[in-house]
């Protein structure tokens, strides 16, 4: 009887980078080849609405390689919609994840295969010595771990990266998780499974530009603090209490000096208190709106994605002679067809 072989699902989401897809397959080829005496492996490629030739590149590498999976999504849902996608349609009792810019070295690969043998239900990468390129990108990361640290319920490290190994467990409950707001990071430290740590250098981009803007940044720390803290409405109700105080004190404050014959002081209260109130009321509007605004997504139950091309359905279609169509916006078929 043969030694089994365990599929290792190799999920890879990519925006925007038809330069580097080519030599990231290479490199990765190289690092699993030797790897599958002992493993099966299949490499999932995500396409995140990528408006280049991305999508040409994964289908060129699908092409030639029979391991390789595409998968296409309807229009740019960010990283973690296609992070979802990829570990929804990964079939793997291993899944790794990793970026296709080559800052996230395949050679680790058998490093978190060789851990994973051991009890524990992950393996994450750990950077050493990382900082991100540019000085303002630099100094947004650094605030927004600071205001993490301080007000997240959840300890999120800046370290640790979405470069991992999940065993299927792990994937089936995140997958479960069917939150609009997805921040794997965070996820997988919530749900507090057993985890070993692999520390790796990250290697500085050669190819293509990063596309993780200051403005992504701030996105994705909105997303972080909304989902993972409920302190947001304490400080909303500390800064009403604060700005309370302010106003009394400037009020009495104010009676004083018109006792004392000072007119000049209403209109300075008068000005400062609106002042105060109005940003102290604006303030606590917008984080309740914050919170409103993502249980209106969840109850609307929309997608975090739509699928527009899979390339195993592509070729399931073209062996049976089918006509192309797009899976996800299918209506459902007529009772009659359906009969016949």
């Amino acid at each position: 009887m043969a030694d089994h072989r365990p599929l290792v699902s190799v999920v890879c989401p990519a925006y925007r980078e038809q330069e580097v897809l080519p030599h990231f397959h290479a490199e990765l080829s190289r690092v699993l080849g030797p790897l599958e005496v002992n493993y099966q492996f299949e490499i999932l490629y995500i396409d995140d609405g990528s408006r280049d030739q991305t999508l040409e590149a994964m289908k060129a590498v699908a092409a030639a390689d029979g391991r390789v999976r595409v998968l296409s999504l309807a229009r740019n849902f960010g990283k973690e919609a296609a992070l979802q996608a990829g570990l929804e349609h990964a079939d793997g009792e291993l899944i790794i994840t990793m970026d296709t810019d080559l800052q996230h070295p395949p050679e680790l690969i058998p490093q978190l295969l060789e851990k994973a043998k051991e009890p524990v239900d992950l393996v994450i990468t750990v950077r050493q010595e990382y900082q991100k390129p540019g000085w303002f990108n630099q100094i947004g990361t650094q605030a927004f771990y600071r205001v993490m640290e301080s007000l997240s319920e959840v300890e999120i490290r800046r370290e640790t990266s979405d470069f991992l190994l999940m065993k299927r467990n792990v994937a089936d409950v995140l997958m479960g998780m069917q939150e609009k707001h997805r921040l794997m990071k965070g996820l997988i430290h919530w749900m507090g499974f057993a985890y070993l740590e692999v520390p790796f250098h990250v290697k500085e981009r050669t190819l293509g530009q990063t596309k993780f803007s200051f403005l992504r940044l701030m996105a994705l720390g909105k997303d972080c603090l909304f989902s993972f803290s409920k302190k947001p409405l304490t400080l909303a109700t500390t800064a009403g209490l604060i700005t309370l105080l302010v106003g009394l004190v400037w009020a009495v404050a104010a009676l004083v000096q018109i006792i004392l014959g000072n007119s000049n002081w209403i209109a300075h209260y008068m000005i400062v208190s609106s002042h105060v109130l109005a940003g102290a009321i604006l303030l606590a509007i917008g984080i309740l709106g914050e919170y409103v605004g993502r249980i209106w997504e969840q109850v609307r139950s929309r997608p975090n994605y739509l699928l527009k091309y899979d390339s195993h359905q592509a070729n399931h279609r073209l062996a049976a002679h089918q006509p192309p169509h797009i899976k996800v916006f299918d209506t459902a078929a007529p009772k009659d067809q359906e009969r016949a």
